[in-house]
């Protein structure tokens, strides 16, 4: 699997977005609140989140997404699904603090693996 980020794996489209928000399937796991839709397709799209109210700086939102767009760039093998199903995942910071990547990593790590698990059940 490839290990970049492309365009095609980011979720840009309003419609895909109102979408996951309205009947996306959402799991808590702190730092992160994710919300997920599993569909047909061929790419997993991801959307990374981090609200003004939390962090007032931009600096400090960017730094969050970059840390966490990285770690599901290097562990997104391990959302691999079935072939012709994809999912939408958005993952909205909730924490008030700024953490350190290895714990970012550690949690995406986690919600990947419960996003794949829950697909296996639902097949």
């Amino acid at each position: 699997m490839s290990r970049t980020f492309t365009k095609k794996e980011r979720l840009c489209s309003f419609t895909e977005i109102n979408s996951l928000v309205k009947d996306g399937t959402a799991l808590f796991c702190y730092p992160f609140r994710t919300v997920y839709q599993l569909k047909s397709g061929d790419v997993n799209k991801v959307l990374v989140s981090v609200p003004k109210k939390n962090f007032k700086r931009a600096v400090h939102r960017n730094l969050l997404k970059r840390r966490v767009r990285e770690s599901y760039r290097l562990n997104k093998g391990i959302l691999a699904l079935e072939e012709g199903l994809c999912a939408n995942v958005m993952f909205i910071y909730i924490g008030k603090d700024i953490l350190e990547y290895r714990y970012i990593e550690s949690k995406i790590k986690d919600i990947l693996a419960k996003i794949t698990k829950a697909a296996e059940e639902n097949r």
